[in-house]
């Protein structure tokens, strides 16, 4: 399969402060021009120090987003790559902290998961897309999971984000089928990143960010549609043949 490399490109990446992100920008950021959102600010000055363009701000908030591709236009507008790779994943029981009965019930936990994970990214795809169609051979990339094959119940809201920007991706790719742009969605396994704060499962072996990130740019140089990556392929499959296998699996 033919391979192009990543060189000379103008890259915005949303969370790329941290986890899959940092990694990315490492290994992206001596042949490209990249510039990180963020909101953690601290974070975003160790990069500044290292010579990469930064820029904070709530991708969930529509008025912000509007005002960074604002400056982007003016500071950047060579701009031919865009890396949705931000967000964060919750645990939730529903039939414990969703009763109908609970007047003090907090409906706000599956409101953000779903502006964090889905809302934002295609606020974020939708705010590029103009720019990147006058582009050539530009690249706009969504980060899910391999949960949106089977979907682990534990985490409702973020797995049920990750299928709808799956299903938006797909959508996105076949619009643009004609154009030059190429839509990517890279699909990681369980990753050992601090996005995972509550601890991760004994049962399953998870990838470092440095192994994800290096699979990644791989499957976005050889001109995959779906970047899959470790376990991701086997959720697959199983998806496809023995769905309910793949189900009890993640589940178990």
């Amino acid at each position: 399969m033919k391979t192009a490399d990543i060189i000379g490109k103008t890259i915005v990446i949303t969370g790329g402060s941290s986890g899959i992100g940092l990694e990315l920008v490492r290994r992206l950021k001596a042949c490209n021009t990249l510039i990180v959102l963020g909101r953690d600010k601290e974070k975003l000055a160790e990069l500044e120090a290292q010579g990469v363009a930064t820029f904070s701000l709530d991708i969930a908030i529509k008025e912000e987003r509007q005002a960074f591709f604002s400056w982007l236009d003016e500071t950047y507008p060579e701009f031919d790559m865009l890396i949705n790779n931000a967000g964060w994943q919750g645990k939730q029981d529903l039939t414990d902290h969703y009763r109908i009965d609970d007047s003090e019930r907090d409906t706000e936990g599956y409101e953000l998961e779903l502006q964090h994970n889905l809302e934002a990214h295609i606020g974020m795809s939708v705010e590029a897309l103009p720019r990147l169609l006058k582009r050539p051979d530009a690249i706009l990339v969504n980060v899910t999971t391999g949960l949106v094959y089977n979907p682990k119940a534990s985490s409702p809201f973020y797995c049920a984000a990750k299928a709808g920007l799956h299903s938006f991706t797909q959508s996105l790719r076949q619009q643009t089928k004609d154009k030059s742009l190429r839509v990517i969605e890279v699909l990681p396994p369980l990753v050992n990143t601090p996005f995972h704060k509550e601890g991760l499962p004994s049962t399953v072996k998870a990838m470092t960010a440095e192994e994800v990130a290096k699979e990644a740019i791989t499957g976005i140089q050889r001109n995959r549609d779906e970047v899959r990556i470790g376990l991701s392929c086997i959720a697959y499959w199983l998806n496809r043949f023995w769905p309910s296998l793949g189900f009890r699996v993640v589940n178990r």
